[in-house]
């Protein structure tokens, strides 16, 4: 095979079970490409460089806060305090608010940078 190619889902961007994002990052990928040949009337040079701007600094935020998440939940000592200190006494919509970049991207913020 010749020619220019992507990756997509952990291929590209593997992430931690800290946020369990695997397949979520993977669709996102590909309802992005999909997004991208449209948007260049199919042209794949032009889709390809558009669906990896679109999706770099969102997948880089998952993958990273996904390590963090793992730091933070394995803590321990004075790391493991400050941790409860932070996230005791805080609502269930505070935790969602937390997250809210997971689960706030759609079809409409496919071909919208970051």
């Amino acid at each position: 095979m010749f020619g220019r190619a992507t990756l997509l889902g952990d291929a590209a961007h593997p992430t931690t079970q800290y946020m369990a994002q695997g397949a979520c990052m993977a669709m996102e990928d590909a309802v992005t490409l999909g997004e991208a040949l449209h948007a260049t009337h199919h042209d794949w040079d032009a889709a390809l460089q558009l669906y990896q701007r679109n999706r770099v600094t969102r997948t880089a935020r998952i993958v990273l806060s996904g390590r963090e998440m793992g730091r933070l939940y394995h803590a321990a000592g004075v790391e493991r305090l400050v941790r409860n200190a932070l996230w005791k006494g805080r609502s269930q919509d505070r935790f969602y608010d937390a997250i809210e970049c997971l689960y706030g991207w759609n079809v409409n913020k496919a071909l919208q940078q970051g």
